[in-house]
């Protein structure tokens, strides 16, 4: 009986194995490039998605990722969390399966003013905070509106980066706002799962990427993960680069420190453990 289940927990263990192993092979793009982080992902609390954070971070180690960025959407978004999850973030270990978590915010933006969602109250809590437009927030505009609204979040609500600006529904005056980006140091977004959620966004998330090359602004890929095997994934950002030209150097994703010395460098606490505040209560 013993031996039959040594037997079984090794056949277990190989099958885990191989299941693992096809994950990581289908983190591979055809540029060769190893992205070691996502930037852009979602768990249950949004409301519309479909995974928890342990099933997240479980298969970003499957996907041989090293980090990945917990944006929540703000509590604008219907069906969305409270300020008191964001409040309660640091609750979330630092790192689960050996892949580091950055928690934050991908906050709304609700008006032509720039405002979005994210409380001054709930701002300390976040360790990265990405604003996008969303349509039951702030429905698509005019391209002045549109663009003023990108234009506010860069310069009034200090933000990490902007998500899916490759979307159709909203014509922006892209000079304006990346070169507002770049001034304000805010990371662009090339989003994978804008390639077949928001039809249309191809040629844009290219030409947006062409001209942050031009003008040297650092990308952020993100999945914009709702299921948690998507996480690590970015065969179609990954074409967008390529056909783009874009270097390596400037991608955020080939390198953990490359966003963690950016968000530091902004006054972001990174890494924070909330059981560390009782060190020293008592002695063990």
């Amino acid at each position: 009986m013993i031996r039959k289940q040594k037997k079984n927990s090794k056949y277990k263990n190989m099958r885990a194995e191989r299941l693992a192993q096809a994950r990581r092979d289908e983190t591979k793009v055809p540029s060769g490039r190893r992205y070691v982080l996502d930037g852009h992902t979602h768990t249950l609390g949004c409301g519309h998605a479909y995974c928890t954070v342990m099933e997240l971070a479980a298969e970003a180690a499957d996907a041989g990722l090293e980090m990945f960025c917990l944006t929540e959407h703000g509590p604008e978004m219907p069906g969305s969390i409270t300020d008191m999850f964001f409040h309660n973030m640091l609750s979330i270990p630092p790192e689960l399966f050996g892949v580091k978590i950055i928690k934050g915010m991908e906050a709304n933006i609700l008006d032509a003013d720039g405002s979005i969602d994210a409380s001054p109250a709930i701002l300390p809590s976040l360790e990265i905070l990405s604003a996008s437009l969303h349509t039951p927030c702030f429905p698509p505009d005019t391209v002045e509106r549109n663009t003023s609204a990108l234009l506010g979040a860069i310069e009034k609500a200090n933000v990490d980066f902007l998500c899916h600006l490759g979307n159709p529904q909203y014509p922006f005056d892209v000079e304006a706002v990346l070169q507002a980006a770049k001034r304000h140091d805010t990371m662009i977004e090339i989003n994978n799962g804008s390639f077949y959620i928001r039809q249309g966004s191809r040629d844009r998330c290219v030409d947006i990427a062409r001209r942050c090359r031009d003008l040297e602004i650092p990308v952020i890929l993100g999945t914009d993960t709702h299921w948690a095997e998507d996480i690590g994934r970015f065969p179609w950002a990954d074409r967008a680069l390529t056909e783009a030209d874009f270097p390596d150097e400037l991608i955020i994703n080939l390198d953990t420190k490359r966003l963690t010395d950016r968000l530091e460098a902004k006054g972001r606490k990174l890494g924070v453990v909330k059981k560390d505040r009782a060190v020293g209560l008592f002695d063990f």
